[in-house]
This record gives structure tokens, C-alpha cells and sequence, in this order.
């Protein structure tokens, strides 16, 4: 093992040991756990600091990790979790023969995180992997909101009924007509974007939840709105909740 990769090693060891020491650890104690000299461990230390990895305790005698680890792990979960349902979704591509969709969410958007299209589509939707879209237009955000709770509903509208506009003349925009339909979706259990996001164009959606019965992430169909009404919305989300379910089992 070359030297460099030696020390790549021992600083992912300390790393490691710092992850049981949630409190903080001296540096003597890392010497002592790990069995490297206190002059390496310092200089492992002063790098992850340099780097906001690594934070020294107000005492200036232990060590602790930050939450900017929390990123890189909310990364590898990412990825973990795209890998997992890829097969599930190039299945429903191949059934549907249109744009499917996976979603994440954060507190007001829905978040692209995989994209798959028929390779002789003769429309492609203007989405992309990594894309930020507002939940009040779009199938999946109302998803998120059907399925979330009255507190959570009230204050997504709170922050974001200022900045809401008519993308389109079916955007809904009016608090009791919108709160109306996310009780529908929870009804039915899917969700449409009628041309609401963009004239011509419809989707399907519907929730993927946890093991708490959250909505943590969706699986959408879309394309152009002739082409969704002759497939069926309701048969589309059939097929979609197969896929979902499948999807939980094997994540949660």
C-alpha cells in the first residue's frame, strides 16, 4: 500500500472513531483507540477541521464530527436509493412506453432525482435530473401535501400563497379549491397535474411512503395530454402503484 493511500486510511479511521464520541474525544484517546502516534492524528485532525469536518469542543482539548458529514451521508443515501428503484422504474418505462419520473421532496419543492424516456419518444418533457419545481402545480408536490398532515399543508400554503402564480389556465390557486383536491388525491390515493404546470402537457403521480406511513418520495408518468387521457389516468396510477409498493418493500 503506497503512502498516501496509508494515510487516506488512517484518517478514515480516525474519522470512524470520532463517529462513537458524539460528546467529543481527546486527542489521547484517539491515539490510545486507534494506535497511531498523537503528531499523525493532529495533522488527520487539523485537515478535517480545515475542511469543516471536524469541529474542536469549546475546552480546546476534544474533537468532534460537524453536520456537514449529515450532507455527504444524505448523498449516499441518494444514491443508495436511486440504484435500488432503477430497475423498478426502466420496468414501468417499458410498460408505459412514456416519461417516468422518480421525485424526492424538500419543504416547498419537489426534487427531480431520476428521469427515464423512451428512446424513440417523439416529445420529451422539459425536466431534467436535479431540477427544483414548485409542489402547488405539479402532481407529485400535491402528492406530498395529500398525504402530509393538516399543519404541514397550512404552513406550506402560508409560505408560499404570495409567490404562487398561474403558470396555466388550470393552475389552482384558490386555498379551498386546492385543499379540496389534495383530500381527493388522498381519497383515490394519486394525483394528477391537469395541464397545470404547463399547457399540453399531464401527469400521474403517485406517493412512495415509509415505514411511518410518510411521503418520502414519488413516482410520476407524464406526456403529452392526449396521449395520457388515451392510456387512462386512472389505469396509468394502477400500474404506478404496483411499482410503488414494490419500491417500498425493497427500501423500507
Amino acid at each position: 500500500m503506497s503512502e498516501q493511500i496509508k494515510s487516506l486510511s488512517k484518517a478514515l479511521t480516525v474519522l470512524e472513531f470520532l463517529g462513537d464520541f458524539p460528546n467529543g474525544v481527546s486527542l489521547q484517546k484517539i491515539s490510545e483507540g486507534t494506535g497511531f502516534n498523537k503528531s499523525s492524528i493532529h495533522r488527520i485532525l487539523s485537515t478535517f477541521e480545515a475542511s469543516g469536518y471536524v469541529a474542536q469542543m469549546l475546552s480546546g482539548k476534544e474533537y468532534r464530527l460537524t453536520m456537514k458529514l449529515v450532507h455527504l451521508g444524505h448523498a449516499a443515501i441518494n444514491s443508495d436509493v436511486t440504484g435500488a428503484v432503477k430497475p423498478h422504474l426502466e420496468g414501468l418505462l417499458l410498460d408505459v412506453k412514456e416519461t417516468v419520473n422518480f421525485l424526492s421532496f424538500d419543504a416547498d419543492n419537489i426534487i427531480f432525482k431520476d428521469k427515464f424516456e423512451p428512446a424513440d419518444a417523439s416529445f420529451r418533457t422539459r425536466t431534467y435530473v436535479g431540477l427544483h419545481s414548485p409542489m402547488y402545480c405539479s402532481a407529485a408536490g400535491k402528492c406530498y401535501l395529500a398525504f402530509s398532515s393538516e399543519a404541514v399543508r397550512e404552513a406550506y400554503w402560508q409560505r408560499n400563497a404570495s409567490t404562487m402564480k398561474p403558470l396555466t389556465e388550470n393552475t389552482i390557486l384558490d386555498k379551498g379549491d386546492f385543499f379540496k383536491v389534495l383530500d381527493q388525491i388522498k381519497e383515490r390515493g394519486y394525483a394528477l397535474d391537469d395541464e397545470e404546470n404547463e399547457a399540453g402537457i399531464s401527469c400521474v403521480s403517485v406517493p412512495i411512503f415509509d415505514k411511518n406511513k410518510s411521503p418520502v418520495y414519488a413516482v410520476s408518468v407524464s406526456s403529452l395530454t392526449p396521449k395520457m387521457k388515451a392510456l387512462g389516468y386512472e389505469e396509468l396510477a394502477k400500474k404506478i402503484q404496483t411499482v410503488t409498493e414494490n419500491i417500498e418493500q425493497q427500501l423500507f
